[in-house]
Order: structure tokens, then sequence, then C-alpha cells
């Protein structure tokens, strides 16, 4: 039935909605975490490996919108230095820190980008929290999916599946500190939304197996059974 389906060897070189999760030292820190978890229950295993993403860096999307109203701001007012000219060092500053910001949240950075930077969106959060939870252990099915926000505009999250029971982790949501931010705000639904199809893209997932998790890549939508 899945006759394009790949079984991976691990997790280095997947690409969960177009970030690539590669090798690197801070990546195989994290791991080596989350692999403590595994003695521990799902929940506090679960609740440990959303700490380990929260910690590893900030939510990207919403620095960026911080520091251009911080930019914004600045600009309108003149300051003027001890030398009786206009001062605009510090609008400069923090212009370059929303375009620094920006470039993580728009353009095609690896994993190993982000988690250098300390800052990372829905696409990175998500790829980690899949890496963080086949580290841990955690569940006996993990979806890295994706659902619209609005026209054109899609959130990455995390799907686990343990003893049945699914469970929707938003390490974007979770990281908020504006909460204005939110989109579960205006669509409380949206994590059951999820894409079905999603063409020329490849869908990650793991599965809990006799011999252990198995990671499964398929083209277009998820393999939801082995």
């Amino acid at each position: 039935m899945w006759v394009n389906m790949r079984i991976m060897d691990n997790y280095i070189g997947i690409a969960p909605f177009t970030v690539l999760a590669d090798d690197s030292p801070k990546l195989r820190q994290l791991a080596e975490k989350a692999r403590g978890l595994r003695t521990l229950s799902f929940k506090e295993k679960l609740e440990g490996a959303k700490r380990l993403a929260l910690d590893a860096m900030v939510n990207a999307y919403e620095q960026m919108v911080v520091w251009e109203r911080e930019a914004d701001e600045l600009e309108e007012y003149e300051v003027i230095g001890s030398d009786s000219k206009a001062d605009n060092s510090e609008s400069e500053k923090a212009r370059e820190q929303h375009k620094r910001f920006r470039d993580i949240v728009f353009s095609g950075h690896p994993l190993s980008f982000a988690l250098e930077q300390e800052a990372g969106c829905c696409r990175y959060q998500g790829a980690l929290f899949f890496v963080l939870g086949y580290e841990a252990d955690l569940g006996d099915q993990h979806f890295v999916q994706a659902a619209p926000v609005n026209p054109g505009f899609n959130t990455v999250f995390n799907e686990v599946v343990n003893d049945g029971q699914s469970h929707k982790v938003s390490i974007f949501t979770a990281s908020l500190k504006d909460k204005s931010l939110d989109y579960t705000i205006q669509n409380p639904r949206i994590f059951e939304q999820a894409h079905e199809k999603f063409p020329g893209l490849n869908f990650y997932s793991y599965h809990r197996t006799p011999s252990g998790l198995v990671i499964v890549e398929n083209p277009d939508k998820h393999v939801k059974l082995l």
C-alpha cells in the first residue's frame, strides 16, 4: 500500500516541513538529555521533552514582532547625542535584531542554525520536539503535523499518541510570552484541522514496533499504521 514509504535509520537527514535535522553539537547534547528521560512515566517524559525544547530556543516569530515594534517606536523619536547630532544607534540595533529573527522565520535554515541562534519558529520547534521525543522513547506514535492559520500560512505542531490517546503539542504556542500572537485564541480547534495531504512534501512519524521505535518517511501524507 505504502509503495514510496521509507524506513529511516535515524532522524539525521529527515526534513519535516522543510527543516533539515542535521547533526550538530547542540543537537547531540539535547539528545543525550532526552535519553535521560526514558525511565520516566509518559507524562513526565512528555513534560521533560517539552521543557528541553522550550529552553533550547526562543520564539523567533514573536521576537521578530517585538523588535519590529521596538524599532518603529524608537524611530518615532529623534534622539540627540552628546555631539548634538541625531543618534539612531538604538533604532538601528533594534532593526538589526528584527532582521535576524525575520531571517530565521522566513528562510530555509537547518535545525543546527536555529539551535546555534537559540531561536526558532514553529517549523524548527516541531522538528526539534520530534527528535527529542524519539530519543526519550516518548509514546507509541509521533507525527509532525501542519495546520492552516491563514491562507498561505501554516503552523507546525506535534501529535504524540500513547495508549490510543492523542496529545497535541505546540512548542510555538507554549513559547509565546505575548498571548495575543496565539492563533488558538481565534481558532481553538486549529490542531484538529491538520492537513491530511500536502503534495510535494514528505511526512515524518515514528511508530513503536516489537524492535523499538521506527522512523517513517512518506510522500504527501502520513503513514498512520505500519
